[in-house]
């Protein structure tokens, strides 16, 4: 008793190992799963910003050698005197000609188009309003420059940025402004190909905190100043590339990850909602935590049956594995075994593409035996077939099984057709001359017919069909008289 009594505290001790074990596994799966959740955000804005930053870094360099390209011709000696025309084509001929970007202009010192290198003869306009003018006009030193989006007058209101250049006379003096405008829409086509979140956004600053363009699209962003944005304001305190709160005016907390845009005046930033970086994560918590309070709460309860039971239930499912798979008169595999492992050799031998063969065998006029004989006598035949069958069943894979009454199967894996017919003219010339009498069948001796099939394995084919023909063959081998051997 006192033994006894030992033994049921130590499994309770266990228990509560187990259980404490059990919770504090789950605490630190957790921890490490929302440590991982976060990285995997923070890497996976990084790369959208990295990717953006550089897509958008390298076409503005591309349109900005453009607008170089044509400062240098305004500057080379006799320009005026070409040919308006020649003029066109030597100003223009390398200007990038890429699906968002619009026309370049070239300003003189009032703002009037000069040239235009979509039309020889520009239109009458004045751009002296335009920021991207104006800036130039006043400075001397801003070089590349972005303006804040406006709408075009030159594309029938399509929204666009303008990048500019200054132009300068010899002595210096200002003498204009060449501008190549950049549709609104690369940019939104860009955040189209992204996959991000309902309340992710995305949005491009100059690096005075204009906002250029954000996704989600907003009007007032566009049409206002984003110096006022508190992300923006804590990016130019804190000069941190990535940090946590809710700046944006929607209140939502996010991750914001900050990248500048090489050799240009703009800042990217990508802001990741911080609910939906966890809402996977929380998920996965809200059924973990029930669980292993569930586990914890009842493994108590479990040890104490469990010594018990595994014995018992051990023992009881190796006996009824051992009849599920095994025919209870002769002792071979049954039906249920056979199928199974016909499934799973056909799958092999369609893997390999090597041969798979079956041998059908049945009992020659078994009923007339069993009517002169007696069941008992029948049984006994069916164990000394079984018993051939077995005996030709040499190699590890190879199968022999009762398929139902009088009739079994031999299957044979990685058998052709010419090696399975002979395993089976052997089987029917070993029974033969086993010489047990048998007054109702031809030559008064059990004889048995069988039949041969032999396939490789294709996807469309399915395991039945070795089977079907099996059969088939085995009907034909009785058609043309017995005790002999049809192959499908």
């Amino acid at each position: 008793m006192k033994s006894r009594s030992f033994v049921h505290r130590a499994l309770y001790a266990l228990a509560g190992l187990v259980a404490i074990g059990i919770c504090m596994a789950a605490v630190a799966l957790l921890w490490i799963d929302r440590q991982a959740t976060w990285a995997t955000a923070h890497k996976s804005a990084r790369n959208i910003t990295g990717v953006l930053a550089a897509d958008i870094g390298r076409t503005l360099q591309i349109y900005d050698l453009s607008l170089q390209g044509v400062v240098e011709r305004l500057g080379e000696p006799g320009i005026r005197d070409v040919s308006r025309p020649t003029l066109q084509r030597f100003l223009f001929d390398r200007s990038s000609t890429a699906e968002y970007l619009g026309a370049i202009v070239v300003l003189d010192r009032d703002g009037n188009i000069r040239y235009d290198s979509t039309s020889i003869n520009p239109p009458p306009l004045n751009f002296a309003d335009r920021d991207y003018f104006r800036v130039h006009r006043d400075a001397h030193d801003v070089g590349l420059y972005v303006s804040r989006p406006y709408i075009s007058r030159l594309r029938q209101g399509d929204e666009s940025i303008a990048i500019s250049r200054r132009l300068v006379n010899a002595d210096g003096s200002f003498a204009g402004v060449v501008a190549g405008s950049l549709r609104m829409a690369y940019f939104r086509d860009r955040f189209a190909e992204l996959s991000i979140g309902h309340n992710d956004a995305i949005t491009i600053f100059r690096n005075d905190g204009v906002v250029l363009v954000r996704n989600p699209y907003s009007v007032a962003d566009v049409a206002g100043s984003g110096v006022g944005l508190l992300a923006f304001q804590q990016f130019l305190i804190r000069r941190e590339s990535t940090f946590v709160g809710d700046w944006a005016p929607d209140g939502v907390n996010r991750l914001y990850t900050f990248d500048t845009i090489d050799k240009t005046p703009l800042v990217i930033d990508v802001a990741l909602s911080v609910d939906d970086i966890l809402a996977r994560w929380e998920r996965r918590a809200a059924l973990i935590v029930p669980v292993t309070l569930a586990l914890f709460f009842s493994v108590m309860a479990q040890i104490v049956l469990f010594r018990r039971e595994m014995r018992w239930r051990q023992a009881f499912e190796q006996q009824l594995r051992e009849r599920a798979q095994t025919d209870g008169l002769t002792g071979i595999a049954n039906r249920r075994t056979f199928d199974e492992t016909l499934e799973r050799e056909w799958a092999s031998a369609r893997r390999n593409g090597t041969p798979i063969s079956l041998l059908f065998l049945d009992a020659d006029h078994f009923k007339r035996y069993n009517d002169r004989y007696g069941h008992q006598e029948g049984d006994e035949l069916l164990k000394r077939l079984a018993l051939a069958l077995e005996s030709k069943a040499r190699r590890p894979r190879d199968l022999a099984a009762r398929y139902g009454g009088e009739e079994f199967v031999l299957l044979l894996p990685d058998t052709d057709r010419g090696d399975a017919t002979a395993i089976a003219e052997s089987i029917r010339g070993a029974i033969a001359e086993f010489g047990i009498p048998h007054e109702d069948n031809v030559g008064g001796i059990v004889t048995v017919s069988i039949g041969v099939a032999t396939a490789r394995p294709t996807d469309a084919e399915p395991a039945s069909t070795l089977l079907e023909a099996a059969d088939a063959a085995v009907y034909r081998a009785k058609k043309a008289g017995r005790n002999r051997i049809a192959s499908a």
